[in-house]
């Protein structure tokens, strides 16, 4: 029986119980303390008291990367494993063969398509001085997303723009890559929320459709 010792707000817990849903495997989820100094059970298991912990009968593995490794090279992979992976992954990108500025004008084109208004601009320069000189990141919006999301909840301030990044790429190419708007307020727990935002990411899923 695979074990996880985990919390629910660490990122590293949720990997493992991502791939652990890709692979559709069944699991007994331990949610530990917040407090370091109260987990017996974690230091019993690991001999430390971090988190997460993996334990698959004698196998017990505390770095995440080596418990991916090992869940990744020991289960095989069901047929439904890669619709998972896809629902799971909170950002979303698309290669392209045209340079930075052509895949810039492409996608201020099919967002206006959609509704989505670009609110502001940043070029590399502007953000870092170690960025692309092409590199560009837009915050873009849909109005009515933007304020229904305030009314919502005032305090979730990445309900309201959503990053794009257009990326210069080797080969003259770019990539356009953007977060996910479910993704951005998955953690806030508000099904009203993640409402507002699935139908924006509808309008997001039909640009990258389309590029």
């Amino acid at each position: 029986m695979i074990t996880l010792y985990e919390t629910e707000w660490c990122p590293d817990s949720h990997r493992i119980r991502q791939l652990l849903t890709e692979l559709g495997l069944t699991y007994t989820a331990v949610n530990v303390a917040a407090d370091k100094e109260q987990r017996p059970e974690v230091v019993s298991v690991s001999g430390q008291s971090g988190v997460p912990v993996l334990q698959d009968g004698d196998k017990v593995y505390v770095e995440p990367d080596d418990a991916l490794e090992y869940l990744r090279t020991t289960y095989p992979r069901p047929g439904d494993a890669d619709e998972h992976a896809a629902r799971g992954a909170w950002r979303r990108s698309k290669s392209l063969s045209v340079p930075p500025r052509a895949a810039q004008a492409r996608l201020a084109e099919l967002l206006l398509a959609q509704e989505l208004t670009i609110v502001a601009k940043l070029s590399g320069a502007q953000i870092d001085p170690h960025l692309p000189e092409e590199y560009v990141l837009l915050h873009v919006g849909a109005p009515a997303a933007i304020a229904r999301s305030f009314e919502l909840d005032p305090r979730a301030p990445v309900a309201l723009l959503l990053p794009i990044a257009v990326i210069p790429a080797e080969g003259g190419g770019s990539v356009v890559a953007a977060a996910d708007p479910v993704g951005q307020v998955w953690l806030y727990g508000d099904p009203a929320l993640r409402r507002v935002q699935a139908a924006v990411k509808q309008r997001l899923l039909a640009v990258f459709k389309e590029l």
